[in-house]
């Protein structure tokens, strides 16, 4: 059971709330997921991470989880791409199904407690487009099933847009058998060349709206306690959602809606539409998904993150900054720890637990919260730690230091998914990023390759064991020349980075 209270700021209200959950302790909490018809861009990143992070706080603060994150795999996008490719449309939204999941797992996302996709649902969605119909919500026209937006009187509250004072018809043509012009479609026929099943309406496939509500009610209840997606989805896929699931029901469908920002190039959002598409695959195959989800966690989800190398080489330097405490850490376990000490530091080290706590509470507010882990890594460095494993001018760790020390890393891993379980991989990996980052690579004049340079520490290794001093000094300069930093260690071994 959680223990310490929670606000979240929800969009229905535009005020942040105490959460309070309709069953204390337990939270029913539904994401929209990806539309599975190409590669993911990194701003669906965005809203996937940002739902993971909230599903991972939520854990650690105590409370017990149902996560519902749907996969759109029936779209007329996924039905036109299939055409084009000359394939089945299932077929095709099942294979970029698999490759979501491969970036999910790149981006550090711990698995939804139920992952449904649309093909899966028909049977849920005709059975409440059936309903729609039975309490007068729904119509039927033009061979299609319609919600009837005016027959729910609390459209808008969501967005706050007012019915009467909507636009339509201004970048596509209003259809005339629509009885408003903001009326949606539930079901729609297909073609024989198209994906569909069959319905009391005929062969055909369910509208976009639908697809979400119906998920959400077959995994988490008619009403639920959270809901989140982009600040894009507001409306009117969410305001939709909201009049055909109440409509539906007769109850609130969701109590509390959390929406992330758009991460942005200048003053455009990320879309395929304008050209300025990075996939998570190409980021991640450059740079690694530990580099993505820092910067997708780099500001409050609530606000813009702009996209560019400066933000990239910042995510690189605190990726590198928490991995390489986490190494220097577990050293002075080893060979700085003493049964004595504590004092004022431990007292410190003891609170930073309850402030990220506090923070996360806050309307999972990481940034606060790492602000605090990174205090925590300014005080161990300046008093404890050593990169060079020397320990002369440093005071010894104490057991309970060291207890209160893996309770936050513990708390931050859980709660975040940014300190990762094999710090030295990351290190190197983010020394190749530096790398892809800087341009350097092996068809520059000049440059080093991996390979190149850890076989050319192998050869200094082996002239200054010779004592040919000459030899290493020249193996050291062509490595400088390269724009690689070395740096002998204590144990003896050498360790190497792209400046």
């Amino acid at each position: 059971m959680p223990t310490q209270p929670m606000k979240i700021y929800n969009n229905l209200t535009r005020s942040k709330e105490e959460f309070r959950p309709i069953t204390a302790g337990k939270v029913s909490f539904y994401s929209c997921g990806p539309t599975t018809y190409d590669y993911l861009h990194v701003g669906n990143g965005m809203a996937l991470v940002v739902g993971d992070m909230i599903h991972r706080v939520l854990n650690t603060l105590g409370y017990d989880v149902t996560f519902v994150r749907n996969f759109t795999d029936v779209d007329d996008k996924i039905i036109q791409r299939a055409k084009e490719l000359k394939c089945d449309a299932l077929t095709h939204s099942r294979r970029f199904t698999e490759e979501c999941i491969k970036d999910m797992d790149s981006l550090g996302m711990l698995p939804a407690t139920h992952t449904p996709r649309v093909s899966e649902t028909i049977a849920e969605i005709i059975k409440m487009v059936e309903r729609l119909l039975e309490n007068e919500a729904a119509y039927q026209a033009g061979g299609e099933v319609l919600f009837s937006v005016k027959s729910f009187n609390d459209y808008g509250k969501l967005s706050k847009k007012v019915l009467d004072e909507l636009e339509h018809g201004a970048r596509v043509a209003v259809e005339d058998h629509k009885r408003d012009p903001a009326d949606f479609v539930l079901w729609k026929p297909s073609t024989d060349d198209q994906i569909g099943w069959e319905s009391p309406w005929g062969r055909g496939r369910p509208g976009w709206h639908i697809e979400c509500s119906a998920m959400a009610a077959k995994f988490l209840g008619e009403s639920i306690d959270l809901h989140h997606g982009g600040i894009d989805l507001m409306f009117p896929h969410h305001e939709n959602e909201i009049a055909q699931s109440e409509a539906a029901h007769g109850k609130s469908f969701a109590n509390y809606w959390c929406h992330n920002e758009f991460l942005s190039f200048g003053s455009d959002k990320m879309s395929k539409s304008l050209g300025n598409v990075i996939t998570i695959r190409e980021f991640c195959d450059k740079f690694g998904g530990e580099i993505l989800r820092q910067i997708l966690l780099s500001t409050h989800y609530r606000s813009r993150i702009e996209w560019s190398d400066q933000t990239t080489e910042r995510a690189l330097r605190d990726v590198e900054r928490i991995h390489r405490f986490v190494v220097m850490f577990d050293a002075a376990k080893e060979r700085n720890l003493s049964l004595e000490g504590g004092g004022q530091n431990l007292q410190e080290l003891v609170s930073v637990v309850p402030k990220i706590k506090q923070e996360l509470a806050n309307d999972f507010n990481v940034v606060a919260a790492l602000s605090h882990f990174f205090s925590m890594i300014r005080l161990l460095n300046r008093e404890f730690l050593d990169e060079q494993g020397d320990y002369s001018q440093k005071r010894p760790l104490c057991s309970e230091m060291v207890l209160a020390v893996e309770a936050v890393i513990s708390l931050v891993t859980d709660a975040t998914g940014l300190i990762h379980p094999n710090p030295q991989e990351v290190l190197a990996r983010v020394n190749l990023a530096r790398k892809e980052l800087s341009a350097t690579d092996q068809n520059v004049e000049g440059a080093l390759d991996a390979a190149a340079i850890e076989q050319l520490l192998v050869d200094r290794k082996t002239a200054r064991s010779e004592k040919n001093w000459g030899q290493a000094d020249q193996i050291r300069t062509q490595l400088d020349q390269a724009g690689v930093a070395i740096k002998d260690n204590p144990d003896g071994t050498t360790s190497w980075s792209y400046k």
